[in-house]
Order: structure tokens, then C-alpha cells, then sequence
């Protein structure tokens, strides 16, 4: 499929889906009571990482609906979110008028045109993340706008899906249900699925054809050093923030999910810092 059409059309999935995830029947599963309540969106670990934000500005890309951007707010920092989606971003703005954030500002556009709709603005540190990066159809291009955005000696991080779960699937075989490989993790072209719900709502009505572009690690880290990055830290963890084996995994805290006792574990998240040279 064309990129472009892929796009597209992923675009009007996460545009329908904003307001399901901000205030409708996905809400629960974003816990959106609770963090208007103060519950923070971050995990300890991002908090730790990426160290002090008190005064910094931090850009998020492909923000959603702002909860974890909003949470960054709370920490400290001058966020600015960055979205494809103008439901996304209505629901981002909305919110921080809810909690009463008046210094975090929410922009429309895709993660390429990031620089020309930020006016060439550079941050202390980028942040993105939590199943994002496989949205976009160019990890060589989207390192090459991250390094534009981040000062010289700012940071950027993320936490992503490792890219393992991202090819593996649960199959039963003779009784037993074990992983196998679903995804050829060398394709470079987009996978593409009809899909019931959402993963915040698996029972919301309707259908949603999803593109995908599934990235290793190498073609992260390369594209990062390539884009004048040096590699900080990579970690991976038995955690992760969404639920997408229910028969093999279990809530360890809010938001995030790991292996039920007695099966074999392996990593399910990574974390990964990076300072602009």
C-alpha cells in the first residue's frame, strides 16, 4: 500500500478514536479519573531517566491526548505536544484547561513537518514513545528531525515494545500455548490489519484497517547515531503499557502488564536515552 494512503487512513482511526480514549469507553483503560485526581501517567523509571525537568522544555511527539505530556507539566517542565490527529490535540488542550495547566501548548502535525510547524524551535529534551514509533513509515527520516529539535546536549527518550513482541504471537500447539513468530522482522513494508475495538476498548463498535512499520534495534540506533546521537542508556524490562496477550500476562501496576507466574519471561519493553551532540 502507498504510504501516504497508509497514513491517511491510520489517521482517521486515531482521529475517531481520540475522544473514545479522552471521555468515552476507552477512558478507563487511560485511567483518566484517576490522573485528573494526580495520578501521574509516567513510570518511575522515566522520571528517573531522564533525570530533572524543572524548567526545561520538552516536546512530546505523537502526544494522543496529552495524559503523559500533562504529566511532564506536573513534574516541571514547558511541555509542548505534538499530534497528527486535531481530535488528539482538542482533547490535549481540553484537558490542560481541566487541570489547570496554562503553559503547555498543543500543535497539529505530523511528526516530519515537526520542524517547519515548531518554526525551527529547539528543545532541552524530545520525548516520544509507548508504541509510536511503529506510526511512522521513516525511522531514518524521524531521527533526522528529532536531532533538529534537540538542543545541542539536550536529550531525546523513549520507551517502546521491544522489537521481539512485536513479532510474536501466542500459538497453541498439542495443548500448549507457546510463542511463535508471526512478523518477519526484516520486512521493511508496512503490516497492515483489520482490527476489531481498540486496546483501550476492545468491544467499541466497529472496524479500523491499521499500517504499522516494525523497526530493530539496529535501525533505531543507527538512524540515532547517524542523526549526531550518542547513546546514553538502553533498558529493557518484564513490563509492559499495554495488555496485548491477556492469557499470558497480568496488571503489575497501573498501566502496565507482565508475564503470569510460571510462564517463560522476555523482555517486553525498552527504554532509550540519547544526548544531540
Amino acid at each position: 500500500m502507498d504510504k501516504e494512503e497508509a497514513v491517511k487512513e491510520n489517521l482517521d482511526s486515531w482521529d475517531e478514536l481520540a475522544s473514545v480514549h479522552a471521555q468515552g469507553s476507552g477512558a478507563e483503560f487511560y485511567r483518566i479519573e484517576q490522573w485528573l485526581a494526580g495520578e501521574s501517567k509516567l513510570a518511575p523509571w522515566e522520571i528517573e531517566e531522564v533525570g530533572p525537568v524543572v524548567g526545561k522544555s520538552l516536546l512530546h511527539l505523537q502526544c494522543h491526548i496529552g495524559t503523559d505530556s500533562l504529566s511532564w507539566s506536573r513534574e516541571g517542565a514547558k511541555v509542548t505536544g505534538l499530534d497528527y490527529s486535531p481530535s488528539a490535540i482538542r482533547e490535549a488542550e481540553r484537558f490542560a484547561g481541566m487541570i489547570g495547566v496554562d503553559d503547555a501548548r498543543f500543535v497539529v502535525s505530523r511528526v516530519r513537518d515537526a520542524v517547519e510547524s515548531l518554526e525551527g524551535e529547539e528543545f532541552d529534551i524530545v520525548y516520544t514513545g509507548r508504541g509510536a514509533l511503529c506510526w511512522l513509515p521513516d525511522i531514518e527520516q524521524w531521527a533526522s528531525v528529532c536531532s533538529s529539535l534537540v538542543k545541542q546536549g539536550g536529550i531525546l527518550y523513549l520507551e517502546e515494545s521491544t522489537p521481539m513482541i512485536n513479532a510474536l504471537e501466542p500459538m497453541a500447539i498439542e495443548g500448549d500455548s507457546v510463542f511463535g513468530l508471526r512478523y518477519d522482522l526484516f520486512n521493511t513494508e508496512a503490516v497492515s490489519e483489520v482490527s476489531e475495538g481498540s486496546y483501550a476498548d476492545p468491544d467499541y463498535p466497529g472496524s479500523r484497517r491499521s499500517h504499522c512499520w516494525e523497526y530493530r534495534y539496529d535501525s533505531i540506533i543507527n538512524a540515532l547515531i547517524a542523526n549526531d546521537f550518542r547513546i546514553d542508556l538502553l533498558n529493557e524490562r518484564d513490563e509492559i503499557f499495554f495488555d496485548p496477550f491477556p492469557e499470558k500476562l497480568v496488571e503489575s501496576r497501573p498501566n502496565y502488564w507482565k508475564f503470569k507466574e510460571g510462564e517463560t519471561r522476555f523482555p517486553l519493553t525498552f527504554t532509550l536515552k540519547a544526548t544531540r551532540l
